[in-house]
């Protein structure tokens, strides 16, 4: 969340929030009837000229209670029963180095951080490079986008520097000297590998080039040799002209004044980006911009075998021949994939209910879609993909007229938007209810 947010801001938020990953309610009901005082808040006196202000980097929402009991709840917000809150409510109070070292520990031993989110908490606070993860985070929206990648053992072993060379890639450039069309494409591949099983802690986890497709290293080669020169990586320690900076504690963003006990948002504090004009001299350089839809179907679906498959892996490549010009009359194209995912979903009715029913587009929506949005919910992005499916009216009680209009009304439904969004709500559908097992 934003740190300039107010305390009143970020608890609207808190109880409109959807995502379950504040869930007041049920943190407030899980405490009972008196305040829980066995974990304490992290809390950090600031000194400013008017006077100390406290920001808390841990426990958040124990906060919030206090706050709700205290001032008490919005209008329009969720409203529940309160634990009873101590008027004087205890909390870690110290300085920020030992707040941070206290919410790494905290987080990072316990498992409830992924790879990612600890390398980019090291990496925005602690002074450390940008590990692998990070950086195809912030070029391609990669764990975000594949949450496979988000292990460990992939960034050690599958990602490390010589099995990326020979996947074709430089990580000396800071694109990896690819087009992005291409980091997409092997990215995608090395996500269904490890879904698949073909890449694994028990197979090929020395050899993940043998996993991959040769056409699309081939491909990943030509690309590289083709690609304009990028700009090569600099890394703390190294000498002048051959590093970024990297920025010191007080470079860093800072959270807002109550930021959320979830430890994924913990580690996802926002950048404070700037344009170069803009940017003082030494601070922290402005991160890649990132993609403003998401990726069609939500990324790549494993599939069994089959009718469906065949349609999605079709409808799949159609689009991006599309994003990359090389379809004609393409101001139509958007309508036409509209029509493509209503035959899509069809297919997969037919094939799920069986020819005992007489199969209705209404059935198999009815089983899946609510199942599917709650799975997304779930995902490491989930919050993001939940707001972009809402502000695009797709939700499982509006599909079946989507899909329906997408058959009949071929100038109504040119919305791109819109068509990622039910692409991404009925390629989850179609891996439960097509999935590989």
């Amino acid at each position: 969340m934003d740190g300039d947010l107010s305390n009143e801001e970020i608890i609207a938020h808190a109880l409109h929030d959807d995502s379950k990953r504040w869930d007041l309610r049920k943190f407030a009901q899980k405490m009972g009837d008196h305040y829980d005082t066995s974990e304490l808040p992290t809390v950090v006196r600031i000194d400013e000229g008017g006077g100390p202000r406290y920001q808390v980097y841990d426990g958040n929402r124990r906060v919030i209670l206090a706050l709700l009991q205290q001032e008490g709840f919005p209008e329009d917000g969720d409203q529940f029963e309160l634990p009873l809150v101590p008027a004087r409510l205890p909390c870690n109070v110290c300085d920020q180095d030992t707040a941070l070292e206290h919410v790494l520990r905290k987080h990072s031993n316990n498992g409830t951080w992924g790879r990612y989110e600890r390398d980019l908490f090291m990496h925005r606070y602690m002074n450390a490079d940008k590990s692998v993860l990070v950086r195809l985070q912030e070029l391609a929206d990669a764990v975000t986008r594949w949450p496979e990648l988000n292990q460990r053992y992939v960034r050690d072993e599958v990602l490390n520097d010589r099995h990326l060379r020979e996947m074709g890639l430089d990580p000396e450039f800071e694109d990896y000297g690819v087009s992005a069309e291409m980091m997409d494409e092997l990215l995608q591949s090395i996500a269904t590998a490890l879904h698949e099983g073909r890449i694994g802690t028990r197979k090929n986890r020395n050899d993940p080039v043998s996993a991959l497709p040769q056409d699309l290293l081939a491909k990943i080669q030509q690309d590289r040799e083709s690609h304009p020169a990028g700009r090569k990586m600099r890394h703390a320690g190294c000498a002048d002209g051959e590093t970024e900076r990297q920025p010191a504690a007080e470079d860093a963003p800072r959270p807002s004044r109550i930021e959320h006990e979830d430890p994924q948002e913990m580690a996802l504090f926002p950048e404070q980006e700037q344009s170069e004009q803009e940017r003082p001299a030494g601070s922290r350089r402005t991160r890649q911009a990132r993609r403003k839809s998401l990726a069609v179907f939500g990324g790549g679906l494993p599939l069994r075998p089959g009718a469906v498959n065949n349609i999605y892996r079709t409808l799949d490549e159609l689009w991006d021949l599309n994003e990359q010009g090389k379809l004609k009359n393409s101001q139509s194209f958007i309508a036409v994939f509209r029509m493509g995912l209503r035959l899509l979903a069809e297919t997969a009715t037919a094939e799920d209910v069986g020819e005992e029913k007489t199969p209705h587009l209404s059935m198999y929506v009815k089983k899946y879609a609510a199942k599917a949005k709650k799975n997304l919910r779930n995902r490491a992005d989930g919050q993001d993909i939940v707001t972009y499916l809402d502000t695009q009216a797709v939700t499982p009680d509006s599909m079946i007229k989507m899909l329906q209009s997408g058959a009949h009304g071929y100038t109504s439904t040119n919305n791109r938007e819109q068509a990622i969004a039910l692409s991404i709500l009925l390629g989850q559908m179609l891996i439960l209810s097509h999935g590989r097992e």
